[in-house]
């Protein structure tokens, strides 16, 4: 993981969709239904959610879109992933000031 921190965290995150896609491309393209419940395994390991907060801040603008293709091709609302990502920069201040952080936690549960 070390290696993956050189240039970046976003890139560390683009590096499991890029594989994990691949993955069910390669292995799973015959069966549908096999193929969706390996991308779901995806999406239990990057939520949605917390993984485009976390782009949002340390991603620039190539890997941004990277990540909205990417959720969108695991089915994901993209223009919901794309507001996440043009205010996620918010998230960061938030995550700072524990009585937000706790609020913000109820509203998305």
């Amino acid at each position: 993981n070390d290696s993956f921190e050189k240039k970046g965290k976003a890139r560390r995150i683009l590096i499991d969709f890029i594989a994990y896609l691949k993955l069910a491309n390669d292995f799973y393209s015959k069966n549908i239904s096999l193929k969706r419940a390996f991308e779901n395994v995806l999406l239990k390991e990057r939520p949605w959610l917390y993984t485009t907060l976390a782009m949002a801040c340390y991603g620039n603008s190539d890997e941004k879109r990277d990540l909205s293709e990417f959720y969108a091709k695991l089915g994901c609302n993209k223009n919901m992933i794309n507001t996440v990502l043009r205010f996620g920069k918010l998230a960061y201040a938030v995550k700072n000031i524990t009585v937000l952080k706790n609020f913000t936690k109820r509203i998305i549960k």
